[in-house]
């Protein structure tokens, strides 16, 4: 399944109104914000139809998972091109099998879970709260709706004093320690250990943070709290290191600008288990019959951290990003 999906579910004294575009989407925030009462719903939905009051639009089916906990896997077997949601009861979608059993399905999933699914590669683009908005006034429908919980973050201002932290520890590591001149760049090796190797840190040294936003919603919160106590870190989260590739123009294809505006129109969830992975996927498959351009995870082109090439992929970066390295490499 790929696509923007554009759901609305009411009452007549209720109305919830979303878009799901990811086959991974994340529901969180505090209580009494309308999470059980939209599974509640759903839930009406599936026994009794409109005759029980609950109206849904959406051009695919929405099937609220309640079964069973030791029988989910014989009970989601059957279910296809859907969207599936799992409430807070749900303990299984936290496990390795869950994750495995889902990653080659046709369905998207959204998780109505306060708690961190370390083994699903969410986006932070996709974690959201519910909200009551303005929209709609009492006596009349009390109008919910998706916003993101964590929004884009600038990095601050920073001098050629600090620390590039990276997840990476391929092309991407090796794309920065290119770029930044003399800059201090220190890989975590992967996703899971930023938090702890951003805690290791000296705290007089400031440090920008460059991950893959794409697959980084189950750390993003240990994160942000480690941020928070040292008070000197930036964060720029970008989809991947693959996609910022694509956006800088350094491959030349008229197709591209229009994959990366409307990604979820090319993304089949069965193939593609994280935006992450499409990226890499679609970057090699433009760069394979060119020696020069044949982009490796495990090792970088040359091609791409030539003078050129360095510029055009750092002006994807927030400005901030762009002038601290700009200003280490005429050094």
């Amino acid at each position: 399944m790929k696509g923007l999906h554009h759901i609305t579910v009411e009452t007549e004294r209720l109305k919830y109104e979303f878009d799901i575009r990811r086959n991974i989407t994340v529901i969180q925030g505090d209580s009494a914000t309308g999470k059980t009462t939209l599974i509640g719903l759903l839930q009406d939905y599936a026994r009794r139809g409109e005759s029980g009051g609950v109206r849904i639009q959406s051009n695919v089916p929405c099937v609220v998972y309640s079964g069973d906990q030791s029988h989910w896997k014989m009970l989601l077997s059957d279910v296809r091109n859907s969207v599936v949601f799992f409430d807070e009861n749900s303990e299984f979608i936290a496990s390795e099998a869950f994750a495995s059993f889902i990653q080659e399905t046709d369905n998207y999933y959204v998780f109505i879970t306060r708690r961190n699914l370390w083994a699903l590669p969410y986006s932070i683009h996709e974690i959201y709260g519910i909200r009551t908005s303005g929209k709609y006034h009492f006596p009349d429908q009390v109008y919910h709706e998706f916003y993101p919980l964590y929004p884009a973050r600038e990095p601050d201002q920073f001098d050629n004093s600090v620390v590039l932290l990276l997840e990476d520890s391929k092309s991407g590591f090796q794309f920065f320690q290119k770029a930044a001149g003399g800059l201090t760049c220190i890989s975590a090796e992967g996703n899971s250990n930023l938090s702890r190797t951003l805690s290791s840190l000296d705290l007089s040294k400031k440090t920008v943070i460059i991950a893959d936003g794409a697959a980084f919603g189950a750390f993003i919160r240990n994160l942000l709290l480690e941020m928070e106590i040292r008070g000197n870190a930036g964060l720029f989260l970008p989809e991947s290191f693959e996609w910022i590739i694509l956006k800088s123009g350094v491959i030349r294809r008229a197709d591209v600008s229009h994959i990366l505006e409307h990604p979820e129109d090319y993304i089949e969830s069965d193939r593609f288990f994280s935006w992450e992975r499409y990226f890499t996927h679609l970057l090699e498959e433009l760069t394979k019959d060119d020696d020069v351009l044949r982009y490796q995870k495990s090792r970088l082109s040359d091609f791409y951290t030539t003078p050129q090439s360095i510029t055009k992929i750092l002006s994807v970066l927030p400005e901030q990003i762009q002038q601290l390295l700009g200003s280490i490499g005429q050094e």
